[in-house]
């Protein structure tokens, strides 16, 4: 399956992407043990965002490739 759609970034966030998103960015912050506030978890957020803007919708890709982007 491929993670990738024909979403763009020009794409309305919907309420159930951000949730998604929410989501995501709180377990890598705990897994990581990272504070909300540091900059290392903006980063995180930022990558993660691009992410899904670039098409990337499921959350086992978002997942895998932010472990990816952590090496």
């Amino acid at each position: 399956m491929n993670p990738f759609s024909v979403h763009s970034y020009q794409d309305p966030v919907g309420p159930d992407d951000l949730c998604l998103l929410q989501k995501i960015f709180d377990c890598e912050l705990e897994l990581r043990k990272l504070r909300v506030d540091s900059e290392e978890a903006e980063m995180l957020a930022q990558r993660l965002i691009d992410l899904f803007q670039s098409g990337v919708r499921r959350e086992d890709a978002l997942r895998g490739m932010l472990t990816l982007g952590s090496r």
